[in-house]
């Protein structure tokens, strides 16, 4: 089952909550009405004016699956140089093809927003409202202390941490119950909004398939889609690794330019990203291998066939650390950038970002804390860089200690 446009929705109820756009002001349309479309290809701003509800305000037009319009990079142009009193809003199905039909044309015209899956928080608000608010008061804490400390002491407290709770979480059993749904699942609308597990699979599996044969074979005139299948396989049973191009040449059978082609594809499409090192030392730390990671839980536990329980399935720590990946990835984009830390000796920090001056490590532990402890691979990190704070993710606890000057704080994975 295909859930309509629901992106062009969200969007829509961002313009009217977020920055108070009159409802009338704003119309929705869709490129898979034929007539529509027709109307369009023939003579754009016509139509675009037709829309126009009140010319003396800013309207906003959002026409999803744009892909289909013949020549829509040049139409909209003309249409951007002609009407002032409009912005449009395009989306689609296959994002590719509706870049390599737009950019070129709308250079310095442009806006570019990336529309990721579902985050925790927007599947909660699907799933249990409850929920959602308790996230929500907790995830502001938990924000702030991470990337705006002095926000949080202004704002909130004098100390980063005085007002987070302490020991295992209240909540844990009803978050959790629908974290490891989250984490089995993902967050593709259309597969949040299926009710039942083989429905979910279908979805995915369609999401896929699609999205392979016809957006990336397609438009990247790739001569089959089974190497990049089978690359993604091998990526998808290694998340949190160290990423040997050698090893992944061999495993693929792809030689190591058409490896490069081949992960710049699917970082294009928006299936993985890769994590970087953070090094200060070249003699002791790794520089170059990088971590790749999915960007949805659900993609990846299609490719490897497996949606059991987190407690049933031996790469629980695994998902758990794309999970925090993945929200990470989506915190700090355009912000700061994310890296990973490790020495040549073995020890390692799962990630870590500059906040400022200062750097922030951030370990995730799957594990059920009683008190507050940290590993040797964290207190190295600490005894070398000494950063003010430090986070350990983990299953269920709030709790702070402090590890020589640093300040080392426990938080729930579902409340990052």
């Amino acid at each position: 089952m295909r859930i309509k446009h629901i992106y062009t929705q969200i969007m829509k109820k961002y313009l009217i909550s977020d920055l108070k756009i009159n409802p009338e002001l704003i119309k929705i349309m869709s490129f898979e009405d034929r007539r529509i479309l027709q109307e369009f290809e023939k003579n754009p701003v016509s139509f675009i004016n037709s829309w126009i509800s009140n010319s003396e305000k800013i309207n906003y037009l959002l026409i999803d699956e744009f892909q289909y319009a013949k020549d829509g990079g040049q139409k909209l142009k003309f249409v951007h140089d002609t009407l002032k009193n409009v912005k449009i809003i395009i989306t689609g199905s296959s994002s590719l093809e509706i870049v390599s039909k737009v950019k070129s044309f709308m250079t310095g015209r442009l806006l570019t927003f990336n529309m990721y899956p579902f985050n925790f928080n927007e599947f909660l608000r699907f799933k249990d409202r409850r929920l959602e608010k308790i996230y929500c008061d907790n995830t502001f804490k938990v924000d702030e202390i991470i990337f705006n400390p002095d926000n949080y002491k202004k704002g909130l407290s004098k100390e980063v941490s005085d007002n987070l709770p302490s020991g295992k979480d209240m909540y844990f059993e009803e978050f959790y119950e629908l974290f490891n749904e989250y984490c089995i699942w993902g967050g593709y609308p259309s597969v949040i909004m299926s009710s039942v597990k083989d429905e979910k699979r279908k979805v995915l599996s369609e999401i896929f398939n699609s999205y392979i044969l016809y957006d990336i074979k397609g438009l990247l005139e790739l001569n089959t889609e089974r190497e990049l299948f089978l690359l993604a396989q091998i990526l998808a049973a290694q998340i949190g690794s160290i990423a040997v191009y050698n090893n992944l040449s061999i495993a693929s059978g792809l030689i190591y330019r058409k490896l490069i082609e081949h992960l710049n594809v699917l970082k294009s499409t928006f299936i993985i990203k890769e994590v970087r090192p953070y090094f200060i030392n070249k003699q002791k730390e790794l520089t170059k291998n990088q971590k790749i990671y999915f960007l949805d839980n659900g993609f990846r536990n299609y490719l490897i066939e497996n949606y059991n329980s987190l407690n049933l399935r031996p790469d629980s720590g695994q998902i758990f650390e794309q999970y925090v990946f993945i929200r990470l990835n989506e915190i700090c984009s355009g912000k700061v950038g994310l890296h990973f830390w490790r020495t040549k000796a073995g020890a390692e920090v799962d990630f870590i970002f500059l906040r400022g001056n200062d750097i922030v490590p951030i370990e995730v532990k799957l594990t059920e804390f009683n008190k507050p402890g940290i590993t040797k691979s964290l207190a190295s990190f600490i005894n070398i860089f000494n950063p003010k704070t430090a986070f350990v993710v983990n299953k269920n606890f709030w709790g702070k200690s402090v590890v020589s000057n640093t300040k080392v704080i426990f938080i729930p994975v579902y409340y990052l």
